[in-house]
């Protein structure tokens, strides 16, 4: 996981500035091993348990050369000492310890969880909207995702298992009809300059001279949007975006012109 918590139900983003500024290098967030070796600790901000934080310095001080140390936080599996609370019920049962393929339509059997995620959606909408169309690195009309936001609300999609307060962009994006980008525009992000060279570069009907995804030439043509393929491995999670054009009205003429994957971060909605 890539939060951290201080108090259950608090939710932190994990770096190297934030969790020094949370903790000030105290008891029982730092302490030295038997071996002298340094281990960092705090909270799971969902269930409350402890958790370990790997790589806080080697990631700080590795990512510009190899790019391959990560820094994440992950479940102790056992109490820790200063730390008061250990249950392992709660930690099995935590979206942040074995997270649920996202795809996966079972219902959570906790109601107050759902309700939960419902009101962080209707409250921080606005700014969901903005992380989406960050996500996607198009600037998707207001129309749109109005739509989209009554879709998956009207599915009660905030009730599957495989959703929680971290990942509701992606659940958004996944639980989707394909959306059409035709004539919006590109959204300043890191993804908009992927879309951009890839729809100019692979695209048979589309291109953005400038930001706007317009035609080529006259005709029946369409380019949509959409998530699938939701993968874990170790402690990252990974969607993947395709773009795609058609000709016509069926499958027939259809082209996948992008399949971007997706590292999955954690979002914090108050």
């Amino acid at each position: 996981m890539d939060v951290f918590a201080i108090e259950k139900g608090k939710p932190l983003e994990l770096s190297v500035d934030e969790f020094e500024k949370q903790t000030c290098h105290e008891f029982p967030y730092y302490r030295t091993n038997k071996d002298n070796r340094l281990s960092l600790y705090a909270l799971c901000p969902e269930c409350g348990n402890p958790v370990q934080i790997i790589n806080l310095y080697g990631e700080e001080m590795m990512q510009n050369v190899t790019h391959k140390i990560t820094l994440y936080a992950k479940h102790t599996g056992r109490a820790v000492e200063g730390f008061y609370y250990w249950n392992e019920a709660g930690m099995k049962n935590c979206s942040l310890y074995n997270p649920s393929p996202l795809g996966n339509t079972e219902i959570r059997s906790k109601t107050e969880e759902s309700e939960k995620i419902k009101e962080i959606i209707e409250k921080n909408w606005r700014k969901i909207k903005q992380d989406i169309r960050g996500i996607v690195g198009v600037n998707l009309t207001n129309k749109v995702m109005d739509h989209m936001y009554q879709v998956f609300m009207d599915s009660h999609a905030y009730s599957y298992k495989a959703v929680n307060k971290y990942n509701i962009p992606y659940a958004m994006l996944r639980y989707q009809e394909a959306i059409s980008i035709y004539n919006t525009f590109l959204f300043d992000s890191e993804m908009s300059e992927i879309v951009k060279n890839k729809i100019n570069g692979n695209s048979e009907y589309f291109e953005i001279p400038d930001k706007e995804i317009v035609k080529k030439e006259s005709g029946y043509y369409n380019i949509g949007i959409y998530f699938t393929k939701y993968q874990k491995k170790e402690h990252k999670q990974y969607i993947h975006m395709i773009i795609y054009e058609v000709a016509g009205d069926g499958k027939a003429g259809r082209k996948n012109i992008l399949e971007e994957k997706i590292e999955m971060k954690s979002w914090i909605y108050t």
